[in-house]
């Protein structure tokens, strides 16, 4: 089902890949991690993995640089793309030491500053989405590390809308019970596939009204494909239908692209976690 899409996609992304081996977020642009080690997972892609091999830093993070900020948050899905190694090693102890920072609870936006999570970048607080990438890699790359894998779970626990599913931090904020939105949603599946049936089941609801609601989002579609395809739900067929109708039109955003390859190609076994 839908070798076509994954054969055209497949083809635009190599297409983007850069000289070096990397991919930026768009073709053209200069390669970075997080696109680069997506099209390593989807693609089985050598180049992608030696150019994330050749751009670790010494302390074992995939970043990208922009002024003062530095965005530690590929290295999870970084420590997937490379594969069971040393590379993939010191990505997981980067994350394991870079639990984001402990902020107190705020009435206003409240919170268990207990459960900290991952941040975009050092010593700021922990956002859904980066914990999620560092929760794949955790369980990927070292499932024995329960007290790190129960952090994770723990802050995904406590930012869960009423609703099922996750907005990008708090589910709320100044006495408003704030919306799940499909993206995250899915992003924090992929991540726990496994670990907590009945917070997957209300995430699984969630995301089968979401990507419907959010359907112009290509990325929120090819997101919600590869989620529900992976947790064995059938209507991961639905937005993967979207995708390959739109596909000509669609934005060439590498990352949305990439999420498209693994939700209809065989990368998606990549983020299983071995039996």
């Amino acid at each position: 089902m839908f070798e076509d899409l994954w054969l055209r996609v497949r083809r635009s992304l190599l297409a983007a890949q850069g000289s070096d081996g990397g991919l930026g977020p768009r073709a053209g642009l200069p390669s970075e991690p997080e696109p680069t080690a997506l099209a390593a997972i989807a693609l089985d892609d050598a180049q992608a993995r030696s150019w994330l091999a050749a751009n670790q830093r010494a302390d074992g993070s995939f970043t990208l640089v922009g002024g003062p900020v530095v965005n530690d948050s590929a290295t999870g899905l970084a420590s997937v793309a490379l594969g069971p190694g040393t590379a993939a090693e010191r990505a997981i102890d980067h994350l394991v030491g870079m639990v984001a920072a402990r902020v107190p609870d705020d009435p206003r936006v409240p919170h268990d500053p207990d459960r900290r999570g991952w941040a975009w970048t050092e010593g700021t607080f922990g956002w859904v989405e980066p914990t999620a990438r560092a929760l794949l890699g955790l369980r990927l790359r070292r499932p024995d590390d329960l007290d790190a894998i129960g952090q994770a779970i723990e802050m995904l626990r406590d930012r869960e809308v009423s609703t099922g599913g996750w907005n990008h931090g708090n589910p709320v904020a100044f006495g408003v019970d704030l919306p799940a939105y499909g993206q995250t949603t899915a992003l924090a599946l992929v991540a726990m596939h496994g670990l907590d049936p009945s917070m997957e089941r209300r995430g699984i609801e969630a995301l089968q009204r979401l990507w419907k609601l959010e359907r112009s989002g290509s990325l929120t579609l090819a997101t919600s494909a590869a989620a529900l395809r992976l947790h064995g739900a059938p209507e991961w067929v639905g937005p993967a239908r979207e995708l390959d109708a739109r596909f000509a039109r669609m934005p060439e955003d590498v990352v949305t692209l990439c999420w498209a390859a693994i939700a209809v190609g065989p990368g998606l076994d990549v983020l299983r976690e071995p039996s």
